[in-house]
């Protein structure tokens, strides 16, 4: 009788086990995954208090200096390999307008590596002090454990940062 007891405490432990340690697991990918939703919406709001001084500051190389707008995000964003490029750092400007309704006048356009006026506008027009620069980072997050991974796919994180262009 003593034996059959022991052999029921092993199975016990073994199912039990299994599910404390995808119950870990998932903690730890979930505790992953807040830790670079906070440094992307870190890295986008330092890209964008970057581009309050300096908003022509654009780059379309893969490893952008610090000395402009996507460098910025870049350097900040550490936990996360963030391309280049217009899906993942994307930089708008906005014309602040009356309560919440504001107008984008432009974009910066990695692929061309230029300024795109929106209608009605010209770069001229549309950077000048008192624009609101948005500075946005996407990427899709990748669970680190394998049965997350296979059972759900990864969320698109997206943050932003929003700055008034200085005088």
């Amino acid at each position: 009788m003593r034996q059959r007891q022991k052999g029921q405490a092993v199975v016990e432990f073994a199912l039990v086990s299994t599910l404390l340690l995808v119950f870990i697991l998932g903690i730890i990918d979930i505790s992953w995954l807040l830790t670079t939703r906070t440094q992307s919406y870190q890295a986008a709001r330092a890209g964008a208090r970057y581009a309050a001084t300096h908003p022509t500051a654009w780059s379309n190389v893969a490893n952008p200096a610090s000395n402009t707008i996507e460098g910025q995000v870049r350097r900040n964003l550490t936990t996360v390999n963030l391309p280049n490029d217009d899906a993942h750092i994307a930089i708008s400007y906005w014309v602040p307008g009356a309560g919440a309704a504001e107008t984008r006048c432009g974009r910066y356009v990695a692929s061309s590596n230029s300024f795109v006026a929106d209608t009605g506008y010209t770069q001229a027009t549309c950077l000048v002090p008192g624009t609101l620069i948005q500075v946005t980072t996407t990427y899709s997050y990748g669970f680190i454990t394998p049965l997350l991974k296979a059972t759900f796919p990864g969320p698109t994180v997206t943050t932003s940062g929003l700055v008034m262009e200085e005088i």
